[in-house]
């Protein structure tokens, strides 16, 4: 009891210290570690690690993460529910400082729910703040709004200032992000005005960064970067780097908006340096964006290029799709100011596909745009004219379903209002007449409702085990068609292998066994010709046939199992293939292969080259086309492959319902392959596939 109390005594004595002595960080950190040598595994070391955490975050949140996971160990081995609900969430702080939001998110909804159990309200409100911080910052402002208000009203009821500041501050910010900008204004100054009466300078430092981010969307820029500098001042004074990166990052954007560009890119560039230290790899991408940017108005088009690759190779690691797909876009855009307009429309439709499969409408739109204006620069106004349409179209949805939003918004607030005025109209009007009617019929409601009450539980019951009785019955047929589906798929597979595995067969027999036999025939042929010169234009006949014969098994051969393939691998084969179809009269054929060339599983490789093999085959039978062009885009976890020829297209509702075979033996080679694919075409205006397969 005396250890636990003198372990206690130092660990205030070391955090007083931390106050009086925070104008050097570095060695109060120092201090807290030296303590954990004396310290035994107990809720008091917890509470250390945890601050040491707090602390080293700002600075290095990849070290803080290990102290935060070295106390939910001890917390668990105590069964210290409140310890590890704390580092649950201190650790997903940690992920987020360092842009790993989806971690994060897991981590800190872990917590909340573990708060939910224990009926922890404070903790399980301060968790749901920063779940809709998270929410704000990977699905928009308007579903982290609940999150928010939520929160707030728990705070309320408690009376927590703090917490309710908090929530204030999130529902500020999310106002902002949807330009409602005089309701931010309002709750971010309410933000500022609690720090300030619970002297709370790092709260304070915090709120400059919002309050002058708004500013700047109000193009306010004188105010918006008072606060923003002064923000710098505090935050410095605490050593809260990410925030300084942040306001860094602001001031760089007002400073790009004035056209200063010479002076945002200082901004932007300190901003970086501080998330490399930090490690926040989605800072990092979104500061070499800006910088991009920079060196993009300066039309200095190979530095801008530059940068947005290297936006792109960390939006790929940290898996933030809009970010991935607007920096794909900007490396098209560069290409396009080149006038290499080629490459910019190929890595647009690249850029379409992922903006499609990820559902984020706007981009779809931003890219139909670009697509239509290097169309139109290049002189080609029948396809400029289609993506304009395209573009226009999804436009006009997009609008509409705000317009249908904020038109709902509005009914519903004003029923709401019209709902309240009336209910508080009846209530003055019955006030009188209720006062007599309630001594007049409480008992009998006592019955009434008790016998209510009884037949409502026998109905809830009866209900329920009949519910329950449907859904065990649901859950158990769909297991079973699950299983005698994967049996199907299975047999397929086992089919599909078993059929390749015979081509290879029989096409390693046809070349070593049948190709050598007909050569050496031939060569005895050849050897006798000589010999019996009256019977020369026989054997020479005889020759021809073998050699014919031999040509034709070669090609079987070929056709059943390609020894560029085997050898090399898809992409050798392919590049081989539209090479030989190149050299057909009248017909142009194009490969285009980006991205890492590295070999695939051999039955993957297989099942694409048929794929390939069978578009390839059905327009040279039905299309009569003059071009075909294939491109495979390879990137990280996904293979896009995108097949056009310019033939006379078809019908696709048509093709479905006469069940073509060629179209059916595609689509289950790319389902077996559990990959998706998608048809473009129309009678006249060629085809188009798009096919994604993960690798």
């Amino acid at each position: 009891m005396i250890k636990t109390r003198i372990n206690f005594i130092l660990i205030f004595c070391c955090i007083c210290f931390y106050n009086i002595t925070n104008c050097n960080p570095l060695l109060n950190i120092d201090s807290l570690k030296a303590q954990l040598v004396f310290q035994k595994d107990d809720t008091n070391k917890v509470k250390l690690l945890f601050f040491i955490s707090n602390e080293l975050r700002k600075t290095d949140p990849k070290s803080a993460f290990k102290y935060s996971d070295s106390a939910q160990n001890i917390s668990e081995n105590l069964n210290f529910t409140n310890g590890i609900i704390d580092a649950l969430s201190e650790k997903g702080k940690c992920y987020t400082a360092m842009g790993y939001y989806d971690s994060a998110f897991a981590l800190i909804h872990k917590a909340t729910e573990l708060s939910k159990s224990i009926s922890d309200i404070r903790r399980f409100a301060d968790n749901n703040v920063y779940l809709g911080n998270l929410v704000f910052r990977t699905e928009g402002p308007k579903k982290a709004y609940n999150y928010y208000l939520v929160s707030y009203g728990i705070y309320k009821k408690l009376s927590d200032s703090i917490g309710i500041a908090n929530a204030l501050n999130g529902m500020g910010v999310m106002l902002m992000q949807q330009s409602e900008y005089d309701s931010a204004v309002y709750y971010l100054l309410n933000y500022l005005r609690i720090c300030q009466l619970l002297n709370d300078e790092q709260g304070l430092g915090k709120g400059y960064v919002n309050i002058g981010k708004t500013y700047s969307d109000l193009e306010m820029y004188d105010k918006a970067e008072e606060y923003l500098l002064e923000s710098i001042v505090i935050n410095e004074k605490y050593n809260n780097q990410r925030y300084i990166s942040i306001a860094y990052n602001n001031l760089g954007v007002i400073a790009y908006d004035e056209m200063e560009y010479d002076k945002a890119l200082l901004y932007y560039q300190k901003g970086l340096k501080i998330d490399e230290k930090l490690g926040n790899y989605a800072g990092i991408a979104d500061r070499n964006t800006n910088i991009g940017n920079i060196y993009e108005k300066k039309k200095d088009y190979d530095n801008a290029f530059k940068y947005y690759a290297k936006a792109l190779a960390l939006y790929i690691k940290i898996g933030k799709k809009d970010g991935l797909i607007a920096a794909y876009k900007n490396q098209g855009w560069i290409y396009h100011l080149k006038h290499n307009y080629t490459e910019a429309l190929f890595i647009y439709d690249s850029c379409l596909v992922l903006a499609k499969k990820y559902n984020i409408a706007y981009r779809t739109k931003e890219i139909y745009w670009n697509i239509f204006t290097a169309y139109k620069e290049m002189g080609d106004y029948k396809e400029a004219f289609e993506y304009q349409k395209k573009f226009y179209k999804l436009n006009d949805s997009i609008y509409n379903i705000e317009k249908e939003e904020a038109i709902a918004n509005l009914t519903l607030k004003y029923e709401k209002e019209k709902d309240q005025a009336r209910i508080l109209t009846l209530e003055n009007e019955n006030l009188g007449k209720s006062l007599d009617l309630k001594k007049r019929t409480n008992q009998r409601n006592i019955y009434l409702f008790t016998g209510s009450g009884i037949i409502v539980l026998f109905l809830f019951l009866f209900i329920f085990n009949r519910h329950k009785a449907r859904k065990d019955r649901i859950i158990a047929e769909q297991r079973i068609f699950q299983l005698e589906e994967e049996k199907k798929l299975l047999a397929a597979r086992s089919i599909v292998e078993g059929q390749e595995e015979e081509r290879k067969r029989i096409a390693k027999e046809l070349h070593d066994g049948l190709g050598v036999l007909l050569s050496t025939a031939k060569m005895q042929f050849t050897t006798i010709k000589d010999k019996s010169p009256e019977n020369k234009p026989l054997i020479e006949r005889a020759t021809k046939l073998l050699e014919q014969a031999a040509g034709d098994v070669r090609r079987i051969s070929h056709n059943m199992m390609p020894g560029l393939l085997t050898r090399f691998g898809l992409y050798e084969a392919t590049e081989d293939l539209m090479e030989e179809l190149d050299e057909t009269k009248g017909l142009t054929a194009t490969c285009r292969i980006k991205g890492d060339t590295k070999r695939l599983p051999e039955n993957t490789e297989i099942m694409l080259y048929r794929v390939i093999q069978e578009m390839v085959n059905n327009t040279l039978k039905h299309a009569e086309a003059k071009n075909i062009s294939i491109n495979m885009n390879i990137l990280p976890g996904e293979l896009n492959i995108q097949y056009s020829d310019d033939g006379k297209g078809f019908d696709m509702e048509e093709k479905n319902q006469s069940g073509s075979i060629g179209l059916t033996s595609i689509q289950s080679r790319i389902k077996f392959l559990e990959g998706e694919m998608t048809t473009e075409t129309k009678p006249g205006a060629g085809v188009t596939f798009f096919i994604q397969i993960p690798i």
